[in-house]
């Protein structure tokens, strides 16, 4: 038989009107439910969405996060009209600069930052954006497994800009390496090892 809520069932007949009572009170069958990744609420499965960021990063979130979250189309949609096409090339620099800056959303605050998020993974396997604050305190509660490195952080390691090409990273990462070997006086371990993780993290996003 087809209940109240869509689904097909088999039942007896003793058991018909239970089953119709059931689904219009609870609304389906499958009571199923799980958090959102944004806002940590509870929903039916059925609600939830997975939601890919510009990362790769794959988050479940409800109907309200899913409307909400980050993605390359939204920065098109707020550009400015501009007057000229030189005007064009301006404001569309400046705007793409002003996305940069405050593209990054934290997973756990909600609130949008200029500053690159820590990639956190949590002692549950879950991945996190999380701004420094949230970093901090998901630190305190120890809830964090670890903490991938940022970007930015790799960039200063190894002394490229944003812009570095595939071929300089290389050299500049061959450089780099050769100095902090641990055979040489001037390396180390722990600077071989930091040289070698910030070239893989720039590697890999690219």
């Amino acid at each position: 038989m087809t209940m109240p809520d869509g689904q097909q069932v088999v039942c007896c007949p003793d058991c018909e009107p239970h089953a119709r009572a059931a689904a219009q009170k609870g609304g389906s069958l499958d009571q199923r439910r799980d958090a959102c990744d944004g806002c940590t609420g509870t929903f039916p499965v059925a609600e939830l969405e997975d939601v890919v960021l510009d990362d790769g990063t794959v988050l479940t979130c409800c109907p309200s996060c899913v409307a909400e979250a980050p993605t390359g189309d939204d920065d098109d949609a707020t550009s400015p009209d501009t007057d000229s096409p030189a005007d064009a090339d301006t404001a569309t620099g400046s705007e793409s600069e002003s996305a940069d800056e405050t593209q990054y959303r934290c997973t756990q605050c909600h609130e949008q930052v200029s500053e690159e998020p820590f990639c956190v993974t949590t002692i549950d396997d879950r991945t996190e954006q999380l701004c420094p604050d949230c970093k901090a305190t998901a630190e305190d509660h120890g809830i964090v497994a670890a903490v991938e490195m940022r970007k930015t952080r790799a960039r200063e390691i190894l002394g490229v800009e944003p812009d570095v090409t595939d071929d300089e990273l290389r050299n500049v990462y061959h450089e780099q390496i050769k100095r902090a070997h641990p055979d040489r006086k001037s390396g180390s371990k722990s600077a071989f090892q930091l040289v070698t993780d910030a070239y893989e993290r720039l590697r890999d996003d690219e």
